[in-house]
């Protein structure tokens, strides 16, 4: 195992998170409504309590969406092609966790911006 500094592991991450949103869907989607997110809390002018909600709120999907990602490249490298009913318990848990995220997510918004869009 080679030493690794502070620089390269933030390299290094970097890197994943580049790989996952140049080669994944849903991480580019996920992205895509954080920042439809975003700017609607500076259209409504949330307050920061909403803000420090809707970022951690964002944040939490897309680590979720990168762990499952993460998983599914993990089982895809260890099984391949091969069908193994552990491997899609594995991926089928991820994808459902990421799901979760992205419902409460709905649900925090919803919360914030409909009060706010009733308002208008």
């Amino acid at each position: 195992m080679k030493n690794r500094n502070l620089r390269s592991s933030f390299s290094h991450a970097f890197n994943g998170i580049i790989q996952a949103f140049k080669t994944e869907r849903n991480v580019k989607l996920h992205t895509l409504f954080g920042l439809l997110v975003i700017f609607f809390g500076v259209y409504f002018k949330i307050s920061i309590i909403e803000w420090l909600i809707v970022v951690l709120t964002i944040g939490f999907v897309i680590v979720a969406e990168l762990l499952n990602t993460a998983i599914e490249y993990t089982v895809d490298m260890v099984c391949g092609k091969t069908y193994n009913e552990l491997a899609k318990y594995s991926k089928d848990i991820a994808a459902g966790a990421t799901l979760i995220a992205a419902i409460v997510a709905i649900i925090i918004g919803a919360i914030i911006f409909i009060p706010k869009l009733l308002s208008l």
